[in-house]
């Protein structure tokens, strides 16, 4: 009896019965816990409904930008996008502005103003503090977010 059949079958099984991971709301999968990591030492954001929708990584760089990436369902790459600008409202301190973050060109990946997954503050905002603000409109492919909750805990980008 050919034993290569059936082992190769097996695989396959295996490894494609493997693909889907049921949730609770805790984020808890039937193999245990559930990590996202950012990719760029960030805080991670959840856009929509868990592993179909988007994360958006935020960070502080060293020059005190806000700077905000838009990532897949898993933040395990980035996904381009055709807005020129994110305009953000930052709650922070008690004090309320609205930030505008204009779209980041990369030579160096291709990206381009109206195809990029990377959005930077042009001037300082200072966030040394926690700050929590909303994302007016985000459009990620033919969806539609408005006043996306975003949040900061207040260290920098090392």
């Amino acid at each position: 009896m050919n034993i290569r059949l059936p082992f190769s079958l097996a695989l396959i099984l295996l490894w494609t019965g493997c693909s889907e991971h049921v949730h609770d709301e805790n984020c808890q999968s039937n193999e245990g816990y559930h990590v996202h990591s950012p990719l760029m030492g960030g805080e991670l954001i959840a856009v929509g409904e868990h592993g179909s929708g988007y994360n958006l990584e935020v960070i502080i760089d060293e020059l005190d930008r806000l700077s905000i990436y838009i990532l897949d369902a898993h933040a395990e790459g980035f996904v381009r996008i055709s807005q020129p600008t994110l305009e953000v409202l930052i709650n922070e301190n008690n004090k309320s502005m609205v930030l505008k973050l204009d779209a980041v060109a990369d030579s160096a990946t291709g990206e381009t103003v109206g195809d990029t997954s990377h959005f930077r503050s042009s001037s300082s905002i200072q966030a040394t503090t926690p700050f929590e603000g909303n994302i007016k409109s985000l459009a990620i492919g033919s969806r539609k977010y408005n006043q996306t909750k975003i949040s900061y805990p207040g260290t920098k980008e090392q």
